[in-house]
């Protein structure tokens, strides 16, 4: 008898096995990236956010295909779009098209809403204008009914952090909550204040921030961390050190790199820096999965997270009531914090190939042994 068909049949349906079971073994690890805020733990745009060649230039493109944004902001507020215009100075893939209270319609291009619909034309919105007030409560939500194209929609603030309360910050944040649930199809996105202000002041808008902080991680949030992006340049954060008579903190303030007043009170290092980050905020709403960055913060005795500090003596801070140090340090700060995530196609191919050629022997094993009990 000529068992060779059998055995070719035995071959046949062993590989078959084999390619079956390595593409039933290797997961589908696609994301749904409609998703706009789905960010467990928040989306932080902070100076870990401003390496502008490492976004693909699709998801540049998506982001001028379908991010439509509605940003109100005072003067500080004006270095986001000035670095923005200077970054698309330098290259036109990276467009912009601002409209002063008015929605621009520029193909390939970011479309930005600046101001307030049905506010006489002014585009100084100051906390009243957008959140702080019935009013301007009011005229946040007429804006987005009157263009209901826009997605996505954030505010910027002034100095006020440096004197606010915390029960100011929270009527913020409520304000912003109250927003998300009446417009569910429009993305929101937090925002810190600048870090300008030493002393107590600063030592306020430190407190302040954090609050921000600390609720956009714990619900989920996007948060453009303006006061981060403040105070680190080239690797470095400036900080000083304060005494709030029980113990003493770090707190960051505007790097040293950039203070001036070239634009919107700082230099346009700064607001590059600041529009730099912008593209990341957007590219991510608009779908793109950014690779981990770590998350580098001050260090307090309220948190547990290890610096390496490396003063700067070349500046120096005025005290305030004798509780602020003369020197301000440049902190460089990482954390041991990564997220481990299994990527099979970054998996050697040598891998699955034997991984095919495992299951491919023991498929073989298997059959060869039934064919020799059938025919005895």
């Amino acid at each position: 008898m000529n068992r060779t068909p059998y055995f070719i049949i035995v071959l046949t349906v062993a590989l078959l096995l084999s390619v079956s079971l390595s593409n039933a073994v290797k997961p589908n690890l696609q994301s749904d990236s409609s998703q706009l805020s789905e960010w467990p733990g928040g989306l932080i745009i902070d100076h870990n956010c401003i390496d502008l060649d490492s976004i693909p230039l699709e998801w540049i493109q998506a982001a001028k295909d379908s991010v439509i944004i509605h940003y109100a902001h005072t003067s500080h507020g004006s270095q986001i779009n000035t670095g923005l215009s200077r970054i698309e100075s330098i290259n036109s893939t990276y467009d912009t098209s601002v409209g002063v209270c008015s929605l621009p319609a520029t193909l390939d291009s970011l479309c930005i809403f600046d101001g307030q619909d049905n506010n006489s034309g002014d585009n100084y919105i100051t906390p009243d204008e957008y959140w702080e007030s019935n009013a301007g409560i009011d005229l946040t939500q007429g804006t987005l009914d009157e263009n209901p194209t826009i997605n996505v929609s954030l505010w910027s603030w002034c100095t006020q952090l440096n004197y606010y309360s915390e029960g100011q910050v929270e009527n913020y944040l409520e304000v912003m909550s109250h927003f998300e649930d009446a417009n569910p199809d429009v993305t929101f996105v937090y925002m810190t204040c600048n870090a300008q202000a030493g002393g107590s002041e600063g030592y306020n808008r430190w407190i302040n921030n954090n609050l921000i902080r600390n609720y956009c991680i714990q619900n989920d949030k996007i948060l453009f961390d303006f006061a981060d992006l403040d105070s680190w340049s080239d690797g470095e954060q400036n900080t000083y050190q304060y005494d709030d008579g029980e113990s003493i903190h770090t707190i960051p303030i505007e790097h040293t790199d950039f203070n001036g007043n070239e634009a919107g009170h700082t230099t346009y290092s700064s607001c590059e820096q600041k529009g730099k980050a912008f593209w990341w905020l957007v590219a991510s709403i608009a779908g793109w999965n950014a690779p981990d960055v770590t998350t580098t913060t001050t260090t307090d005795t309220s948190t547990t997270e290890t610096t390496t500090t490396t003063t700067d003596t070349s500046t120096t801070m005025p005290p305030s009531s004798g509780t602020t140090s003369t020197t301000t340090t440049a902190t460089t700060t990482s954390t041991a914090e990564t997220t481990t995530t299994v990527n099979w196609d970054d998996i050697p191919l040598r891998n699955e190939v034997f991984l095919g050629a495992g299951l491919f022997l023991a498929g073989l094993v298997i059959l060869s042994v039934l064919y020799a009990r059938r025919n005895g």
